[in-house]
């Protein structure tokens, strides 16, 4: 992967090139379907905005093609959600490797962002200051699954009301309402199932996917046992780990199981042939959108909403 950037970064001049015959450039570019539908509550459409990550794909295999590249020397600004979230860029201090004179951000510096102009973790490659602390955020870590978590997401939204306002002062005052009402309907969302399971113990919930819910579970006081550990989705559960499964909701009289968008088939029949009665409902885990959602213009909100009525129908 890393040598393929590197390639891309020395083409990146034929790139620019290329570009010139192109009339059109973008606002802003970002990463993926979930950092478009959060930087869109924002902006509405006072700016254009191109996303990178096919919205079929998860980001752990995207890699950008050379028109991408073109866009992202062009556009103002580039947003993504954290370098785990985009390995494709290798590393913080890589990113401006594929930029032009644009700035940066990502949703896991404004989730730690005190809102001032001075603040380094706010990249502007049009000024000679020293970002030399711009990784300062590292030291609070979210993991790889903050996005999951809808109170981390509502800060998100307002921090980046005030970065975009910044760079757009003439349409801060629009952005500051589409942020405001955004995160009010978020919290107002969110807030009465969290509260209910703060009083509670924590729910045990068997998932059917990789480990990409913690910031969820944190969110709402839940023990997600999932069937891979790892947090990356290129992995597969092995057999062992899937007849331990089926043996562990068996003992536990489980009759509710969740899923991760588009599960594995294949694990799903075999655990409905050895429970034949069990329930199976979807926990997304905002890494890709299906067509179908995509068409029906359902977002963040909508999937969080979705989350929580299904996790209602078990609790």
């Amino acid at each position: 992967m890393k040598k393929l950037f590197v390639t891309l970064f020395i083409l990146s001049p034929l790139f620019i090139l290329h570009a010139c015959g192109s009339s059109y450039t973008y606002d802003i570019v970002v990463s993926d379907y979930f950092t478009y539908d959060i930087v869109k509550q924002v902006t509405g459409d006072e700016l254009t905005i191109k996303t990178l990550q096919p919205i079929h794909m998860d980001y752990h295999t995207y890699e950008p093609s050379s028109s991408d590249l073109v866009d992202l020397k062009k556009s103002g600004v580039f947003i993504y959600i954290s370098i785990n979230s985009s390995p494709w860029l290798v590393s913080d201090d890589k990113v401006s490797n594929v930029l032009g004179k644009g700035t940066y951000t990502s949703f896991e510096v404004l989730l730690d962002l005190e809102v001032t102009h001075e603040e380094e973790t706010w990249h502007d490659h049009e000024s000679e200051t020293d970002h030399g602390d711009e990784d300062n955020h590292d030291d609070h870590d979210h993991g790889f699954d903050f996005i999951s978590n809808p109170f981390y997401v509502a800060t998100i939204v307002q921090n980046l009301s005030d970065y975009l306002g910044e760079l757009y002062p003439e349409l801060k005052q629009i952005f500051d309402l589409n942020a405001h009402d955004y995160h009010d309907k978020l919290i107002n969302l969110i807030t009465p199932y969290h509260d209910m399971r703060e009083q509670l113990a924590p729910l045990d919930v068997y998932f059917i996917g990789h480990n990409a819910l913690n910031g969820f579970s944190k969110a709402f006081n839940l023990n997600i046992i999932a069937l891979d550990e790892n947090v990356s989705p290129n992995t597969e559960a092995t057999s062992a780990q899937v007849l331990a499964f089926v043996s562990a909701l068996k003992n536990n009289g489980v009759t509710t199981i969740y899923t991760e968008e588009a599960p594995d088939p294949t694990t799903l029949n075999y655990i409905r042939a050895q429970i034949p009665n069990i329930k199976i409902l979807e926990l997304h885990t905002f890494h890709k959108i299906s067509k179908e959602d995509y068409k029906n213009d359902i977002g963040y909100y909508e999937l969080i909403g979705r989350n929580i009525k299904h996790l209602e129908m078990e609790s």
